[in-house]
């Protein structure tokens, strides 16, 4: 059975405009015990993006969790997968 949690956190970008970006990160632990996430990145309620979504490498639920968020932020930074 397939395991999910949902965080909730604001970013604000270092760069560009400095927005700060509501983001929404749902974490699953699969059956095989593998973490993966998928973010939702919204800025004033527009949506802006995903980011880039790869398997994370954390063995626990709290360290996938920092893992995701640092992914997410960093891709919020480079705008990848998100617009600003």
């Amino acid at each position: 059975m397939i395991h999910s949690e949902i965080y909730k956190f604001p970013y604000t970008r270092a760069a560009g405009m400095k927005r700060t970006y509501d983001v929404t990160v749902n974490l699953v632990r699969r059956d095989s015990g593998v973490f993966a996430y998928e973010a939702w990145v919204h800025c004033a309620g527009k949506f802006k993006g995903n980011g880039l979504v790869f398997p994370l490498v954390s063995q626990t639920t709290a360290l996938a969790a920092a893992e995701a968020r640092a992914r997410i932020e960093d891709h919020i930074e480079c705008l990848l997968g998100v617009e600003e």
